[in-house]
């Protein structure tokens, strides 16, 4: 068995830090369902990543006993006459039990669910009582009748949105503050979880390893494929949390339910940071990226990050770093060495509400509907944005059509400085068109950081710090964590470094485009590496390598 799910790293790739190609439609028409009460068919597994597909099945409940078949078609499931529950109709009964928490029934003659499509129908005696159709069932996905969308990663149980209120937090900014991920976990006692898409950073390996030694139950999980391939640093940094006694673990693998394990966050007892930035020198190590982060003391914000933790951990995508070490390659990388002021000191208060966003759960539709409520200002900064048409932009847009102040500050480093400048002239024709107060500012280096890497909004007098690209492959594909606060006090500091990072940006820093406004003549846009057409055909495509 191979655990990487995507192609093997090409170790140019880790030079640029962010690259984008548009992954590919999985071509999934949504099933389709008639119900009755007293019989439904709740489930589908019908592409998993097993050979011959064993263990695929089609699950139903039934309150009510007496005759109840299950077909395809081809082959039927005699489900049983005395008694009610939940039913997996199956051609393999000793391969479905991992997979759902039904009684396994066996299906035979030619009872099969092809990945294509398929008809299934539920029938008490000769009245058909539910039907299913779908198509091109995408791998290692189920169909559920309680969820939308239908078709979701197996393994994978969407939550809501968690709400605190009146919590202390801390609201800093890298690279001014790389003392900050270290203080919100340096005191752990009880438990210490970090989740992480890359991990390098050297004090924030000393701080686990000791934490672990004073008794403290710690565990990490990483990313094990990331863009460009896991360097020879972060596998060594692994293999010394290992050896220390450390709980590693690596989202890996076919079966894996997220296209990258991409979050930033940590909790220590009852404190969480949550994070734009890489567990890395160029992140939290404050050597280059401007990065945003809040760290709050709320035991309801620590359990959901710990539960979402919990349920990220125990999975088969995620095993011991120890048992899939030698099947992971890995590529030589250059550390990052620079130094910046701190122009920003952190801030704290006792913010009025938080609310933790995870995705694909549900981050997307709060952040659109955090959106659609601002009225006065909305900032935005991001790497990259992907597309004009995704939903956040689009929503940013309606908010500058009706008179909000939008102003997006985005990347200008050389790998997204192409995508970039279109979207930018894009956006220029928009408002050269409307004269919308709508605002749009590339950055390059400066004296205050490398490149943009914060991933947030100020929206009014909520902020949003996370690890969410705005990009679709980030919002539905990948795991993803993110934090809102609303408070008056935390929405000015961000705005404040928000301010300082767009005056530098237009000030030699890269260029601005403003209502009406022409980008100046002469811009070189620098060309984008040609990626293999072999990549495409990864199961996980290469989306923000350093992201």
């Amino acid at each position: 068995m191979t655990w990487h799910r995507r192609l093997r790293p090409l170790g140019w790739l880790l030079v640029c830090g962010c690259l984008l190609l548009t992954a590919p439609s999985v071509g999934v028409a949504d099933a389709t369902a008639t119900t009755a009460a007293t019989g439904e068919i709740v489930e589908l597994y019908p592409n998993p990543t097993t050979e011959q597909n064993h263990g695929e099945y089609a699950t139903v409940t039934i309150t009510e006993p007496g005759n109840w078949t299950l077909t395809d078609g081809e082959g039927v499931a005699d489900l049983p006459d005395d008694r009610t529950g939940r039913f997996a109709a199956t051609r393999h009964p000793n391969q479905t039990a991992t997979y759902t928490n039904a009684t396994a029934v066996a299906a035979g003659g030619s009872f099969q669910l092809a990945v294509s499509g398929e008809t299934l129908t539920l029938r008490r005696g000769d009245s058909v009582v539910d039907t299913v159709s779908y198509e091109d069932a995408p791998e290692s996905q189920q169909w559920r009748a309680d969820r939308e969308p239908r078709w979701q990663p197996t393994g994978f149980e969407p939550r809501a949105p968690t709400t605190v209120t009146d919590v202390s937090v801390e609201a800093f900014v890298l690279p001014d503050n790389p003392a900050a991920p270290i203080d919100a976990i340096d005191d752990a006692d009880g438990r210490l979880y970090l989740a992480a898409y890359t991990l390098t950073d050297q004090r924030v390996v000393d701080e686990l390893i000791a934490a672990h030694n004073r008794g403290v139950d710690v565990a990490v999980l990483v990313e094990g494929g990331p863009v460009g391939g896991m360097t020879e640093r972060q596998a060594t940094v692994l293999d010394e949390l290992a050896a220390a006694g450390v709980d590693v673990r690596v989202m890996t693998g076919d079966a894996a339910r997220f296209r990258y394990h991409h979050p930033k966050y940590a909790v220590a007892d009852d404190t969480a940071v949550v994070l734009t930035e890489n567990w890395k020198p160029s992140g939290t190590g404050g050597a280059d990226s401007r990065g945003w982060g809040l760290t709050t003391t709320s035991a309801g914000v620590a359990d959901e990050l710990a539960a979402i933790f919990e349920h990220d951990t125990t999975w088969e995508d995620t095993p011991a770093w120890e048992t899939v070490r030698e099947e992971i390659e890995t590529v030589e990388a250059e550390t990052a060495t620079g130094s910046y002021p701190q122009h920003h000191p952190p801030v704290s208060t006792t913010a009025d509400e938080l609310r933790v966003l995870a995705a694909p759960d549900n981050a997307e539709s709060a952040l659109v509907e955090r959106i659609n409520n601002t009225d006065d200002q909305l900032l935005v900064i991001q790497p990259s944005i992907g597309d004009r048409d995704y939903r956040l932009l689009r929503a940013a847009i309606r908010a500058a059509d009706r008179g909000t102040e939008v102003q997006i500050l985005l990347s200008g480093t050389w790998y997204a400085e192409e995508e970039n400048t279109a979207l930018a002239e894009q956006l220029r024709e928009r408002v050269a068109d409307d004269n919308v107060p709508l605002s749009v500012r590339v950055a390059e280096e400066n004296n205050r950081f490398g490149k943009i890497h914060a991933k947030g909004i100020v929206a009014d007098d909520t902020a949003v710090i996370g690890s969410l690209n705005w990009n679709d492959n980030s919002a539905e594909n990948n795991r993803e964590v993110a934090i809102a606060v609303t408070d008056e006090r935390v929405a000015d500091y961000y705005r404040e470094v928000f301010t300082g990072d767009w005056q530098a940006s237009g000030d030699g820093g890269g260029f601005s485009l403003l209502p009406g406004g022409e980008l100046p003549a002469g811009l070189v846009v620098v060309a984008v590496a040609v990626i293999s057409a072999t990549a495409l055909l990864a199961k996980r495509w290469l989306v923000f390598a350093e992201n």
